[in-house]
């Protein structure tokens, strides 16, 4: 009776189940083309897109992926390789200070004493080497001020003005000597006086200068300078004239003609407009 009952049990038709029944959830032997990613645990990128270029991808992609096994190996040595060391130094440094200086109060007074250890330690050094470096600014500042005696830092402008006074000089005082000599020779109507008021003295020459000076700014110099230019650039890859990040954004000026964008009131204040202060050398 009991085996009778339980054959007959075993047939019973279950209760219709009302929930699910949707597409996805039924199971299949192929992936469909369709909503890939759905059907699948693999990484988002397909093995046909990962593994090959693709339209959207740029070239380096590819290139870091292939790499990207021996980055990894190269950056995890180099972090195991820099924590071991700085383990190996501070550990010692760690359990010394644990040792001789136990609590947090006797490890305040000895980073204190370092800090005074280390300042003790910076002025006995600045004491011993100021000199040195005092004698070592003054010498850059005689060659510097060499440099400027010399002209080396004039304009073509301040070059042209000092050539000019430099022979209105020259012509006034060779007019000068002609004059006095020409009086000097016709009052004693002899010619060997007029030759002695022109004969040259080779101890004492006037300096002729160079018809060319070489001064700093006949270096090329500027982003329209042809001669400041080795090899050209494609008009793609050439950048704005304003595309700077130092500036504030707006007129940015320029730069390396020294343009500032600002008016003349803020100008001697740039320090006090920009993020980042550009000071003013070439």
């Amino acid at each position: 009776m009991a085996l009778r009952l339980t054959q007959l049990r075993s047939f019973r038709s279950t209760r219709v189940l009302r929930a699910g029944g949707a597409d996805d959830a039924k199971p299949r032997w192929t992936l469909p083309e369709g909503d890939y990613h759905k059907y699948t645990y693999q990484p988002s990128i397909p093995d046909k897109h990962f593994n090959i270029g693709h339209w959207n991808y740029a070239p380096i992609t590819l290139w870091l992926r292939a790499r990207r096994p021996a980055m990894e190996r190269v950056i995890g040595d180099v972090w195991s390789t820099l924590k071991d060391t700085g383990s190996a130094v501070t550990s010692p440094i760690t359990s010394t200070a644990d040792a001789h200086l136990p609590g947090f109060g006797f490890k305040v007074l000895g980073v204190v004493g370092a800090l005074l250890g280390y300042n003790f330690f910076v002025m006995y050094v600045t004491n011993r080497s100021e000199a040195w470096m005092f004698l070592e600014k003054l010498r850059l500042y005689a060659v510097g001020d060499a440099l400027v005696n010399k002209g080396f830092f004039m304009s073509d402008a301040e070059d042209a003005d000092t050539r000019a006074h430099d022979c209105a000089h020259d012509v006034e005082r060779l007019n000068a000597l002609w004059e006095t000599a020409l009086a000097d020779a016709t009052e004693a109507r002899s010619f060997d006086r007029l030759c002695e008021h022109l004969a040259v003295d080779e101890h004492h020459l006037p300096a002729v200068k160079q018809p060319i000076s070489w001064r700093f700014s006949m270096m090329p110099y500027g982003r329209d300078d042809p001669d400041a230019k080795t090899f050209g650039f494609a008009p793609v890859d050439t950048p704005g004239s304003g595309n700077t990040p130092l500036l504030d954004l707006g007129s940015t000026g320029d730069y390396i003609d020294r343009q500032d964008n600002k008016s003349n009131p803020i100008r001697k204040g740039r320090h006090m407009y920009t993020a980042a202060y550009l000071p003013p050398t070439k």
